[in-house]
């Protein structure tokens, strides 16, 4: 039988781990355990990532909560709140049925590795869901997330971990490097959607020559010129103006609703009509242009909200939000409002997340978005 207890959500500031790990579980005030199991998810400040370890253990002697996964962030999420420059941490406890979950780590590095660490719990063809943390050094991250796309039924979401230094990640123990979370078997009921924060513009073109990551032209055209039609005359007047919100948006293959990622235009060759993408290109492929500014973001997150909660009604009982680093008062304007929005279509539910390096959402990974998954 599936529980049905809520989540718990806290966060607590405070310089010294043990006196961090208490107020966090004084707040989480748990009661005592059911017939499930307690996991807790925990994300960091980057100040405090280097204590994880004193962390953890003072974590789970305050709460008797001993597993825990999550990441170390820029800023973090809980509730209704952003933490930015601060000794924070942020934690959520809730129970899951026995045997139906299990903690992925510690640093799975490859497909095999992962499918290895998974063996016996999880097939290739069952319909598990994923909730990975990746580190920002692990090149090896959308080449398994295409296998894990490819090759099974598993759905991911979640984020990469952000930080000045060494950007720690929990699972069931302190660990660094590759991809490490959650893997819940079907039986766990999840709801997860995704918001973009952009707005694509006009009519889509062909990336028509390429090299590497640079766009030489698109509809034979050469790509500066092209760029300035779609801007218009105003903005291309100041191109460093214009590349603060025009994006490259890459159209993903088979998608119904019109999905794509969004990657940054790094630079611009005025003597050449160049462009060069955040993004290793395909000649021959498509392209769109996208707006990325606070309206267009509010737009589509209070879309994203209205469909979420149309699927999961009153049953959510926790949820974890990934956030773009460019997102939260970057975006939103006043440290809080992204939050806000959210809380006040889920119905203050227990929230936690972090401000990511990139985000997680259906085996992809993504840029400038928020991906929300909800414990049902």
């Amino acid at each position: 039988m599936i529980a049905s207890s809520p989540f718990r959500a806290a966060a607590a500031t405070a310089s010294e781990p043990a006196v961090l790990a208490r107020s966090l579980a004084d707040a989480l005030a748990l009661p005592a355990p059911d017939s499930g199991t307690r996991i807790g998810l925990l994300y960091v400040s980057d100040s405090m990532a280097r204590h994880g370890t004193e962390l953890l253990a003072a974590l789970r002697d305050a709460t008797g909560v001993h597993q825990w996964v999550g990441a170390a962030g820029v800023a973090l999420i809980a509730n209704r709140r952003e933490y930015y420059e601060s000794p924070t941490a942020v934690a959520m406890v809730g129970e899951l049925p026995q045997h139906e979950v299990r903690v992925i780590g510690p640093g799975v590095q490859s497909f095999e590795a992962l499918c290895e660490r998974l063996q016996g719990f999880l097939g290739l063809d069952d319909p598990g869901r994923l909730i990975l943390h990746a580190d920002p050094g692990f090149t090896g991250l959308e080449d398994l997330l295409t296998r894990v796309d490819r090759e099974t039924a598993w759905f991911c979401t979640g984020g990469v971990g952000s930080g000045q230094g060494e950007v720690v990640q929990f699972a069931g123990e302190v660990v660094s490097g590759g991809v490490s979370g959650l893997a819940l078997r079907g039986s766990v009921p999840l709801a997860a959607r995704h918001t973009q924060g952009c707005s694509p513009l006009p009519r889509q073109y062909r990336l028509s020559e390429t090299w590497r990551n640079i766009i030489v032209k698109l509809d034979d055209r050469p790509a500066l010129p092209v760029f300035r039609e779609v801007i218009g005359d105003v903005l291309s007047r100041d191109l460093r103006r214009a590349l603060g919100y025009i994006h490259i948006g890459l159209p993903i293959s088979g998608s119904d609703t019109g999905d794509y990622r969004v990657r940054n235009i790094i630079g611009i060759d005025l003597d050449r009509d160049l462009l060069a993408v955040g993004e290793m290109l395909s000649q021959g492929s498509n392209i769109l242009f996208v707006r990325r500014d606070g309206q267009a973001a509010r737009e589509d997150l209070e879309r994203m909200l209205a469909e979420i909660r149309a699927q999961s009604g009153n049953a959510i009982r926790g949820g974890v939000y990934v956030s773009c680093l460019g997102r939260g008062r970057y975006q939103f304007g006043d440290e809080g409002a992204e939050l806000a929005i959210v809380q006040d279509a889920l119905g203050e539910v227990p929230l936690v997340g972090f401000f990511a390096n990139g985000e997680i959402f259906a085996n992809r990974l993504y840029g400038y978005t928020g991906v929300l998954t909800l414990f049902t």
